[in-house]
């Protein structure tokens, strides 16, 4: 293991989550909804309110009606959020395995945008193996509707400096998404890019040889 590093930072969704983008609009698909694969994740009104909802600038019953709206649905909240969880996939056993692992030797935590209902969800129903919860996994969690900050902006990376009192020069920043990491090496981290296909226990496994 790397005697140059002293703590690992990781995405959650692509890098740890797979994500089921179908099953959600297929979920949607039968509550009536137009279009859900054109609108979800494509649309700049559904990126914005996505984003106003990771950042924690808006409610998640706000951005339900939203959807409700722009998916020319009629549903309640509660069926809504249950299509919305439905994004959330699974943690595959070996990654949760490699987290325990790292954790023994470097200090460890998740970084991610997402939102409230997503998290929520995590909390309850992931990350349960050996009767662990999400938070027995990592020294702390700075999820971007909690600390008011999106990737890859650089408030983001500095108010998880700042509150984890890490040295980036002495961190790794593993994420899927190229513009994170070209935003976590502006904030001095040593960022790699993760392939959601590739074998996540290989990578890492080289990455700290």
């Amino acid at each position: 293991m790397r005697t140059d590093i002293e703590a690992v930072f990781t995405d959650f969704g692509g890098v740890l989550l797979q994500l089921e983008f179908e099953r959600c609009f297929k979920e949607f698909s039968q509550l009536g909804a137009v279009g859900p694969n054109e609108v979800l994740f494509r649309s700049p009104e559904f990126i914005t309110a996505m984003q106003n909802l990771e950042a924690g600038r808006i409610e998640k019953d706000v951005f339900f009606d939203f959807l409700r709206k722009i998916l020319h649905i009629q549903t309640d909240n509660r069926r809504i959020e249950e299509a919305w969880n439905l994004l959330i996939g699974i943690v595959p056993i070996y990654k949760l395995q490699l987290l325990r692992e790292i954790r023994k030797h470097y200090r460890l935590y998740m970084v991610s945008n997402t939102n409230a209902p997503h998290f929520d969800y995590t909390r309850q129903v992931l990350f349960r193996d050996e009767g662990l919860t999400v938070d027995d996994y990592f020294d702390k969690i700075y999820v971007s509707h909690e600390i008011h900050a999106l990737k890859p902006n650089d408030d983001f990376y500095y108010k998880v400096i700042e509150d984890s009192k890490e040295d980036p020069s002495k961190s790794i920043f593993i994420d899927d998404l190229e513009a994170n990491i070209q935003g976590a090496e502006r904030a001095g981290f040593h960022a790699y890019l993760i392939d959601p296909e590739e074998d996540l226990r290989k990578k890492m496994l080289k990455i700290l040889a």
